[in-house]
C-alpha cells in the first residue's frame, strides 16, 4: 500500500489554514498528516506566526515592491480581522499606520497573495433579510464556510459583551455582562472581586493584571480596589491592543462561534455558544499566545510604538 509523499513546502493559503487548524485544537502531527508536509513544517510555519503574526513565506528576490514585508502583514492581518473592508479603506490604513502610500491594486495583490478574494457576503436570514452588498475577504474555495455567513437576525438590540481572563495553564470562567453597559463599579463589583481576586488568589505573588486603558478599568474607585486587594498591574500606553495576546484569544473565538452548525439564532443561543467554545480553546493556544510577549515588546520597541503585525 503506498503512502502519501511529503512535501518539502507549502503555499501562503495552507499556511494560514495550518493556523487555523492550530488553533482550532488539532496537533501538529495531525496537521501535517492531513497536509501531506513534515511536522517539522508545521512547526516553522506555527512559530513564524507567533513571532511575526504572518503565517506566509517572505518573499523573495526580483522588482521591488511598493510594500515592505511588515507592511503586507499589516494588510493582510487588518484585511483578516476586518473581512468587510474595502481595498480602498485598506489603503487609508495602511497610509496612517506607516506613511507608505500604494495604488488600491496593490492592496489586492497582496491579499491576492496569500488566497484573500472580495466577495459578496452571503446572508442567513431568519427574522429580517438583509439586502445590502456587502463584501469580505474570504480565502478562495471558503465561499460557502459559514465564517463568512451573515447573520441579519435582529437580536432586539445589539451583541453580547463578555469578560474573560487567561494565564499560562489557566483562564477564567468566561462573563456575560447584561443589563446595560460595563461602568468602573460594575466592574469592580461583577469582574474583579469575584472572578479576578480569587483568580489571582490561586495564582499566587507572581499575579500581574494586564487588562486595558478604558475608563471603567482606570477609574479611581477601581484603582483603590486593586490596592486594597494588593494586585499589581500592567501599565499601557495609549492605543496599544498589538501587546495583548488575548486579542488573538478573541478572534479564535469569534470563528469558533461562528463555525457552529446550526449558527446561534438568538442572544441565549450565541451566549450559549460563547461559554461552550470558550471552555474548548484548547490551553496550548493561550500558553503559546503568553510565551510571545517577549518577542511582542521587542517588536514594539523597535517600531518605536508604530503598529505592529501582532
Amino acid at each position: 500500500m503506498s503512502t502519501m509523499s511529503q512535501r518539502s513546502h507549502v503555499t501562503d493559503s495552507e499556511a494560514w489554514r495550518v493556523v487555523g487548524r492550530l488553533e482550532g485544537g488539532q496537533t501538529q502531527a495531525e496537521v501535517a498528516q492531513a497536509i501531506g508536509v513534515s511536522q517539522s513544517v508545521i512547526s516553522r510555519i506555527w512559530n513564524r506566526f507567533l513571532e511575526t503574526g504572518s503565517a506566509g513565506r517572505r518573499p523573495g528576490q526580483g522588482r521591488r515592491r511598493a510594500t515592505t514585508p511588515n507592511e503586507d502583514r499589516y494588510l493582510v492581518l487588518t484585511a483578516r480581522r476586518h473581512r468587510n473592508m474595502n481595498a480602498t479603506l485598506l489603503q487609508q490604513h495602511l497610509r496612517s499606520a506607516t506613511g507608505t502610500t500604494v495604488s488600491t491594486q496593490n492592496v489586492r495583490n497582496r491579499l491576492h497573495g496569500v488566497g484573500l478574494y472580495p466577495r459578496r457576503l452571503m446572508s442567513h436570514f431568519s427574522v429580517h433579510p438583509d439586502n445590502r452588498r456587502i463584501f469580505i475577504w474570504s480565502d478562495r474555495g471558503s465561499k460557502n464556510n459559514l465564517a463568512f455567513v451573515h447573520e441579519s437576525v435582529r437580536f432586539g438590540g445589539g451583541g453580547v459583551l463578555v469578560y474573560g481572563g487567561i494565564s499560562i495553564d489557566g483562564r477564567t470562567d468566561l462573563y456575560i455582562i447584561r443589563d446595560g453597559p460595563l461602568t468602573a463599579r460594575r466592574y469592580r463589583d461583577e469582574i474583579l472581586r469575584p472572578i479576578v481576586v480569587p483568580f489571582a488568589a490561586a495564582i499566587g505573588d507572581d499575579f500581574i493584571l494586564m487588562d486595558d486603558n478604558s475608563r471603567p478599568h482606570r477609574a479611581n474607585l477601581v484603582e483603590d480596589s486593586l490596592f486594597e486587594e494588593g494586585i499589581l498591574r500592567t501599565e499601557w500606553p495609549a492605543c496599544s491592543p498589538d501587546m495583548n495576546p488575548i486579542e488573538h484569544i478573541w478572534d479564535a473565538l469569534g470563528r469558533r462561534v461562528a463555525g457552529r452548525q446550526p449558527p446561534p439564532q438568538t442572544l441565549q443561543e450565541l451566549e450559549r455558544a460563547l461559554l461552550e467554545e470558550w471552555d474548548r480553546i484548547p490551553q496550548l493556544v493561550i500558553n503559546s499566545l503568553i510565551d510571545s510577549m517577549p518577542q511582542r515588546c521587542s517588536t514594539l520597541l523597535a517600531v518605536r510604538g508604530n503598529h505592529t503585525p501582532y
